[in-house]
């Protein structure tokens, strides 16, 4: 799927950048890379809280893990998410470039809290915008999402990287590191919100993994770690418990 997406003539390749839904069409610029990197600078420069998740693991080589990627939805474990658009996507020799609008359910932790705290319970949808860049070069998918509304509110800026398991030798499998960014404007409560609100979203990353997993199971079948010979399994644990797992960094409260 991947070679056939790069092999389309100029004019199929401009069909792939936009995408009608309910009647209404979306065509945006290309994304820019470096506003990406503005975006997440001035982030992080503000009071935010950080958390890198354990690194995933899928029993699926790269290419299949990347050509799925963009049908991931719908699946069972992603109830939450109201409607996918793709904004725009340019292919060049070597890259695939694809920007998406999200629309999500708001976290269901956050409206468990009282209305009378904050307004940040009476958000029910959130838009978000999904930028991709697939490099068959160095062989890596990177993903960043951020929120596009209720931004006087909150920020989540989310960055994962796709890339082959190289230890995994005979069998090819694919890891994904994911770092979450958190800010939230709430005055004294912004740092109960930015807990609770990190808490929500460690609990939806293993059904995010569960749900991309549905996909590749449906299209190239059931696969398990359990195959994988026991050597092979020990040495790829090793391997990830030498890297930082789990790195949450509290930020001094303005």
């Amino acid at each position: 799927m991947l070679e056939a997406m790069f092999n389309h003539s100029a004019s199929e390749q401009k069909q792939f950048c936009t995408n009608v839904s309910d009647g209404v069409m979306f065509v945006s610029p290309v994304t820019n890379l470096a506003s990406v990197r503005v975006h997440m600078i001035d982030f992080v420069t503000r009071g935010m809280r950080l958390w890198s998740a354990p690194t995933g693991l899928f029993p699926y080589s790269f290419d299949e893990v990347a050509s799925v990627f963009w049908d991931r939805y719908p699946n069972s474990f992603a109830k939450h998410i109201v409607s996918e658009d793709v904004l725009e996507r340019k292919i060049t020799e070597n890259t695939i470039v694809t920007k998406k609008l999200i629309v999500k359910h708001g976290s269901s932790i956050l409206k468990r809290v009282p209305r009378w705290l904050s307004r940040m319970t009476e958000i029910r949808t959130v838009p978000v915008i999904e930028e991709s860049v697939y490099d068959r070069r160095t062989r890596t998918l990177t993903t960043y999402t951020r929120n596009v509304s209720h931004n006087e509110l909150f920020a989540l800026h989310e960055r994962c990287v796709y890339r082959p398991t190289t230890d995994s030798l005979s069998v090819p499998m694919t890891d994904i590191f994911r770092s979450v960014y958190i800010a939230i404007n709430c005055g004294r409560m912004s740092s109960v919100y930015e807990k609770l609100m990190l808490l929500g979203f460690k609990k939806s990353v293993a059904n995010t993994g569960k749900g991309l997993t549905e996909v590749l199971e449906h299209r190239f079948g059931i696969r398990s770690l359990a195959s994988i010979p026991k050597e092979k399994m020990k040495q790829i644990r090793e391997k990830l418990f030498k890297t930082h797992l789990v790195a949450e960094l509290k930020c001094e409260e303005k």
